[in-house]
Formats: C-alpha cells, sequence, structure tokens
C-alpha cells in the first residue's frame, strides 16, 4: 500500500514560459525516519525545510541526501501556464495527469497533498471526486495535511525546486532529475 506526497509549484521568472508544477514522491517510509534524514538541513528558524529558504549549496546537500533515498518521483509540468487561464485550471489538469498515474503505474493508495486555503481544498476535494465518478481514478485517496506536519511533505518542494531550478540554468541536479519521470501537458 504505497503512499506518495505531492506538492506544487509555479515558475514564472527564468524559464521560456511559466509553469505551473505538481510533483509527487512515493515514500512509505516512517515520518521520524524522513524528519530525521532532512531535519539537519533545514534553517534553524524555519518550520519546515523550503527550497526557496535555503542558499545553493545546502539545495545541493538536500538533492543528495533525497536521491540516497531511492524513491520514485514524479513530475507533471503545464506549459505554457496561461493555456489554462488560470493557476487553478493548470493544478487542475496536472491533478488529472498525476493522480491515475500514480494510482496504475505506481500503486499509489493515498497521495497527501500540502493543506493550503480552506476555499481551494474544498475545491481540490470536489474535483478529485469528480475524477472518481467519471472513471478517471479508481480507489486512490486524497489527504490534505500542512507542510510543517510531515516531513515526507518537504520531498516533493525539493524535488520541484531542483526541477525549476534546472529549468532555469540555475541548478545542476541532471544526475537526480535523470530518474524522475516528468509529464509536460501542453493544453492541446
Amino acid at each position: 500500500m504505497a503512499t506518495a506526497w505531492g506538492d506544487e509549484s509555479i515558475r514564472k521568472t527564468g524559464v521560456p514560459s511559466p509553469m505551473y508544477l505538481m510533483g509527487a514522491c512515493v515514500c512509505d517510509d516512517d515520518e521520524i525516519l524522513a524528519r530525521r534524514r532532512l531535519e539537519s538541513l533545514k534553517p534553524k528558524s524555519a518550520r519546515k525545510l523550503h527550497w526557496r529558504d535555503m542558499r545553493p549549496v545546502t539545495r545541493g546537500k538536500v538533492i543528495d541526501t533525497i536521491d540516497a533515498m531511492h524513491l520514485d518521483h514524479v513530475i507533471v509540468a503545464a506549459v505554457p501556464m496561461s493555456r489554462w487561464n488560470t493557476a487553478e485550471r493548470a493544478r487542475r489538469k496536472c491533478l488529472e495527469h498525476l493522480l491515475p498515474l500514480l494510482e496504475k503505474e505506481y500503486g499509489v493508495k493515498t497521495l497527501v497533498l500540502e493543506r493550503r486555503e480552506i476555499s481551494q481544498d474544498r475545491n481540490d476535494i470536489r474535483f478529485i471526486d469528480g475524477l472518481r465518478s467519471r472513471g478517471f481514478i479508481g480507489t486512490i485517496h486524497v489527504k490534505l495535511q500542512a507542510g510543517e506536519e510531515d516531513a515526507r511533505l518537504w520531498l516533493p518542494d525539493q524535488l520541484l525546486g531542483a526541477y525549476g531550478d534546472a529549468r532555469t540554468g540555475e541548478g545542476r541536479y541532471d544526475g537526480f532529475l535523470s530518474c524522475v519521470r516528468t509529464v509536460v501537458i501542453d493544453g492541446d
């Protein structure tokens, strides 16, 4: 019974066109083990490990740590984001591709996403229920949780940070990213 941990990111600067990214890491390690591996890399004052809060040298150490965990990683990129008019619509298109992929190809039973605003969370659940009723997904369950509560939610933030930096030419994470499954949806 696999569990995936997901997050989203938007890249607008330094890329040819803005992109909405949704990533997931399949990780069945317990929370204490994941936290132990990542906690020392988190800035002391931070509540969670967040890509944008770290210096480049720390980012490299984080990616090396995650790479050593030998997890499955998936990214769905909506490029260019403008084809969907809004970030929320791009998010729905990413979920529409990510959920069946996780369920059917990785055996994921639960996807834990980082909690957002209450109304956004409600809309996500309504959309996911719609995917289920239309047969896009089967029994995969989506759970929403605050990012600081579980260190496993830090994993997809790092994944998407590395991917975004690689697209802008800022980071050198080719070895790690070569093992990441990436699906680009272009709106056509």
